[in-house]
């Protein structure tokens, strides 16, 4: 087995729908013929993800917004979404065959077509999946609707779909930015409904970013546990209210406990430190070894490269959100309080 082979197979860590497809026998008259295989990834995508975080270049993103209004389910649910990314007909909408669709009329009709493949008006269930597939700003829009372009022909080819650029931002703290919206059929051709999963996701990113890489885009796909990161990104629905002013369940339960945190002098713990710190080990272990075999086969650039990326994550703190958040409570407090009590609370007790 060649080194990249080890690598990819390590890096991914597993095989889900996303690199080979499930193989599901499908009747058809008295001959039974079988699915063909998802496409692979490119051999080597590992390593040049891993040398491109290492050389911090921009992690690719790929998502699917949570739509929980009763809005989402059924055809209406597709023509809703078909109207926010075509914004009412105003921005071009491509086909998975290439078709252009200019206007409210054409994207009507593209909806009129969906309609004669039995979906239902109304349905507990998606109909479609709304997938976004997003680079930062200063990244040229037309890359981006090239990959998405290329990344939507091989991931869902037995599927309808289609997709449009967006450039403004989603996020009132975020610069405008290039992002597609790909809005994918539940249904394949073969009747079968996408139902992806974590792991699939981070397929997607990875061949996401295999295709801005054949724009010229330099980037890169790697988990948070490639680069030692410990803090999650917050999640989007409680990051929207947040900055509508909206505070829920989870955010007064967050104040609440960061207050309690707060009066008892109390620094949150790390629930999974030792779960954590062990991954991290093992990761740079493997890095280790990783390195070790590229300089021994004469790739001594990409062996410095990996040896950096396990330098960087060493040095990755283990903070939590919830202790990230009490210090800098912690460090505001101290900011607000006059230098002569800070002296008299340190003096000691008599």
């Amino acid at each position: 087995m060649s080194l990249n082979k080890k690598i990819d197979d390590w890096f991914l860590g597993y095989k889900t729908r996303a690199v080979k497809a499930r193989d599901s026998g499908v009747l058809i008259g008295k001959s039974k013929h079988r699915r063909k295989s998802g496409i692979p990834l490119k051999p080597g995508s590992g390593l040049a993800n891993l040398t491109a975080a290492a050389k911090k270049h921009p992690e690719v993103m790929v998502k699917i917004p949570k739509r929980l209004s009763q809005f989402s389910k059924g055809m209406q649910g597709v023509v809703n979404h078909l109207d926010y990314i075509s914004r009412n007909g105003k921005i071009t909408v491509e086909t998975q065959s290439g078709e252009k669709l200019d206007g409210k009329k054409a994207v009507k009709s593209l909806t009129e077509d969906w309609k004669k493949l039995n979906i239902p008006d109304n349905s507990k269930h998606r109909e479609a999946l709304n997938i976004v597939l997003s680079m930062p700003a200063g990244t040229p829009p037309e890359a981006v609707l090239n990959a998405a372009r290329n990344f939507a022909a091989e991931q869902f080819r037995d599927h309808p779909y289609v997709f449009a650029l967006h450039h403004e931002s989603e996020k009132t703290d975020e610069p405008e930015h290039p992002h597609v919206h790909l809005c994918v059929l539940m249904r394949d051709a073969f009747g079968e409904r996408l139902n992806p999963r974590k792991n699939d996701l981070f397929e997607w990113r990875v061949r996401f970013a295999e295709k801005l890489r054949e724009e010229g885009i330099e980037c890169a796909a790697t988990r948070r546990q490639h680069r030692g990161r410990t803090v999650k990104p917050e999640n989007g629905l409680l990051r929207a209210m947040r900055q509508r002013g909206v505070a829920g369940n989870v955010h007064q339960q967050q104040a609440a406990e960061l207050i309690k945190a707060m009066q008892n002098s109390d620094r949150p713990k790390h629930p999974y430190l030792q779960e954590v710190m062990k991954t991290r080990g093992y990761i740079l272990s493997e890095y280790g070894l990783i390195a070790k075999e590229l300089y021994k086969m004469g790739h001594k650039t990409e062996a410095r490269m990996i040896s950096k990326l396990a330098k960087d994550m060493a040095g990755q703190p283990f903070t939590t959100q919830a202790q990230r958040q009490y210090d800098d409570a912690r460090d505001r407090l101290k900011s607000q309080t006059p230098q002569h009590e800070l002296s008299q609370d340190n003096e000691p007790t008599r």
